[in-house]
């Protein structure tokens, strides 16, 4: 008995994350409202104060989506990031420029995906290829997977949150210049190129004033299997891309495959001078250890300059966080 209790009170739980009543369903079998995400997305009412759900069935969507400036607050809920895919394979090397290959890009504000994988397959050869761009100011996702190789989730500016998803890419797979907090997310490096090698974050903070940047916490940072069995390939953390880039990664499990030095100075030598800041905080794993860290990024034991990282101080989380979605507010 204590058992089905127990059970019971986990799936009501598990149920109240989705059970809000969509305004409009879409499924490619003609079964819903719309068979195209995108047209869900057009016919949503503009500047909408209230959330506008829109559930999206199980299937794979091969589809580019754009959330406009004006739709506001849209929320897509998919059924599983394994089963609902939204998918393209826009590239660089098919003549795109990097801002317009994304096979989903968010400008209106308030908007949430939950449950939802975003894919760019264009294979490595391809170089940038983003799955993701998000604009959007006060932007959530939970449960979601964005899937690709070079430059797959752009977090291009503004305020966002990052709640139990996986990131899987090879070449600055995480850029932008957002303020972006991720919690509890696995974060996946696949085999790059012949004579490449891997680089996580690269955060594009260009002004000492500027309040952005990128902070992983409580996360898991692991190489793909196909990586695990390499031996000659090296992966970084990241790297400067903007002259103040900033990059916090606190309380999370840092796995062997990273190398010691953490952190690899850019092309461009000017932006080590200009001291980027590289901050970690009590992690954990086999490449916790920062003793032999870059010169340039720092190790705290001092839980009041990390505090300044938190959903709390960072992004102002709690002010905005969509309720359904669990957040630490301060540490984990």
């Amino acid at each position: 008995m204590a058992l089905l209790i127990i059970i019971t009170i986990v799936f009501c739980c598990q149920s109240q994350l989705i059970a809000e009543t969509p305004n409009v369903v879409v499924s490619q079998d003609g079964t819903g409202d719309f068979k195209t995400i995108a047209g869900a997305i057009l016919a949503a009412p503009n500047n909408s104060v209230q959330p506008y759900y829109i559930k999206i069935k199980q299937d794979t969507y091969r589809e580019y989506i754009q959330v406009d400036e004006e739709k506001m607050n849209i929320k897509l809920i998919g059924e599983e990031m394994s089963t609902t895919i939204i998918t393209g394979n826009r590239s660089f090397v098919n003549g795109n420029k990097t801002y317009d290959i994304a096979t989903v890009g968010i400008f209106g504000s308030g908007f949430t995906a939950q449950d939802i994988t975003f894919r760019n397959d264009a294979r490595p050869g391809k170089y940038q290829a983003v799955a993701l761009r998000v604009e959007a100011d006060l932007a959530s996702f939970y449960r979601c997977r964005f899937d690709g190789y070079q430059d797959t989730l752009y977090i291009k500016m503004n305020n966002q949150f990052y709640r139990d998803c996986e990131i899987y890419g090879m070449i600055d797979f995480i850029c932008g210049d957002a303020k972006a907090l991720f919690q509890n997310c696995l974060i996946k490096a696949h085999i790059p190129l012949v004579m490449q090698y891997n680089t996580i974050i690269a955060q594009k903070r260009e002004f000492e004033k500027d309040a952005t940047g990128i902070v992983l916490q409580n996360c898991t940072i692991k190489a793909s299997r196909d990586l695990e069995k390499m031996d000659n390939i090296t992966t970084y953390l990241g790297q400067p891309w903007g002259i103040f880039s900033r990059t916090v990664i606190m309380e999370s499990y840092i796995d062997h495959f990273i190398s010691p030095r953490g952190w690899i100075e850019p092309g461009n030598t000017s932006i080590v001078r200009h001291r980027p800041y590289y901050l970690e905080y009590n992690n954990r794993g086999p490449c916790a250890v920062a003793q032999k860290r870059v010169k340039w990024a720092s190790l705290t034991m001092d839980p009041n300059i990390a505090s300044t990282f938190t959903v709390r101080n960072f992004i102002n989380g709690d002010k905005w966080i969509t309720a359904n979605i669990p957040y630490y507010l301060d540490f984990s």
